[in-house]
């Protein structure tokens, strides 16, 4: 495993450069031909695409498709995929690709791929600036928060999608892709972990969730706001900086071997009128070691369910309360220390998930998972 670099050493290194002007609307990505290559050096920051299939790498029936190209299942190979998308002249860009699937499709398996593969592109490329991973919006939080987590780097990592193929009308892939690559070859995005950038915004991977089926404004930070902007001349802006634990100075990033096992299974149960045990005992006879409960808000469970919540923990199942709300901490309240839940703090049901299998694999006691929902 390669050592994170020094925040210092990549600020003295790489420089800030003037965003492309309308007049100079940038270069294309590599041919296809060459998509493992390593450009050679030159005075410009290099970025690495990676990609991974996903809405912003289909394509449609025709341009007026913005929705049945999710059942045509066309993954763009590159020869028809890269043509569509134009850079800054000052920024290299060369493409991985790393998969061609759509991201219902993504799993633990495809993130501890995905991890490896950004470690190899940053041993292959000391140099590079920043890496972007090119990914579909169903799960692009998910994966974006398991690299957060895991990643122990502090070259930026930018995770960027589309609502609207590349092959439509008005489609955000193109420029969504461009912004992504200007945030990750900024000096200004060393430091913050891992980020998205979608719809002219950044956010934080711990805070982002796609809020709306269609709309291209989808991705929002869920409780404390976007960390910075990309301006209409594609200049790169930052306002505040994550306190939260994540890449180099995670645990999961630095101190745990590494992952070559499956991950502990997590599954997230939801709350709502009316239910009962079944699913949360389903999960547990299918082997789960923890379960989020996505519980009503601001964190509560049908009575019926808990007896069912005392059997899990008792029998060595580990419990924590998410909230079907889209903000609002949940708080480790003395109900949650009396019965042995734990809160899931501002994280989402689905980021809760993935902390805490990551909590399971460590071997981290109760107490410990308290601790690391309140840091990360």
């Amino acid at each position: 495993m390669r050592p994170a670099r020094c925040h210092a050493a990549d600020a003295a290194r790489r420089r800030d450069h003037p965003p492309a002007t309308p007049e100079s609307p940038g270069a294309p990505m590599t041919t296809p031909d060459q998509p493992q290559s390593v450009p050679p050096a030159d005075a410009r920051p290099r970025v690495a695409v990676l990609l991974t299939g996903g809405t912003i790498g289909s394509g449609g029936h025709d341009d007026q498709d913005r929705l049945d190209y999710v059942d045509l299942a066309k993954v763009l190979t590159d020869e028809e995929a890269l043509p569509l998308y134009r850079f800054p002249d000052d920024i290299t860009v060369y493409t991985r690709r790393f998969s061609r699937i759509r991201s219902n499709d993504a799993s633990a398996e495809f993130w501890l791929r995905l991890r490896q593969s950004i470690l190899d592109t940053i041993a292959d490329d000391p140099d590079v600036a920043g890496i972007v991973i090119a990914h579909g919006t169903a799960t692009l939080e998910e994966t974006a928060y398991f690299l957060h987590l895991t990643v122990p780097t502090d070259v930026p990592i930018v995770v960027v999608g589309a609502q609207r193929p590349p092959t439509s009308m008005n489609s955000d892939a193109q420029l969504n892709l461009a912004n992504a690559v200007r945030v990750a070859a900024s000096p200004a995005a060393v430091g913050h972990g891992v980020l998205v950038a979608m719809d002219d915004e950044i956010l934080s991977a711990r805070d982002v969730m796609k809020t709306d089926n269609h709309r291209l404004s989808t991705f929002k930070a869920r409780d404390h706001g976007r960390l910075g902007d990309i301006d209409p001349y594609g200049q790169v802006w930052f306002y505040r900086k994550l306190l939260r634990l994540h890449t180099t100075a995670s645990r999961f990033a630095v101190e745990l071997p590494e992952y070559t096992t499956p991950l502990p299974r997590v599954d997230i149960v939801t709350m709502y009128s009316g239910a009962d045990e079944f699913a949360l005992t389903a999960a547990i006879a299918h082997g789960a070691r923890g379960v989020v409960l996505a519980s009503l808000p601001p964190s509560m469970n049908p009575t019926a369910v808990d007896a069912a919540i005392d059997d899990a923990i008792a029998s060595g199942v580990t419990i924590v309360q998410s909230s079907r709300a889209i903000s609002g901490r949940v708080v480790q309240r003395h109900g949650f220390d009396d019965r042995g839940v734990i809160a899931s703090d501002t994280l989402s049901p689905q980021a809760s998930r993935l902390l805490l299998m990551l909590c399971l694999a460590a071997g981290l006691s109760r107490a410990e998972i308290i601790a690391a929902f309140a840091s990360y």
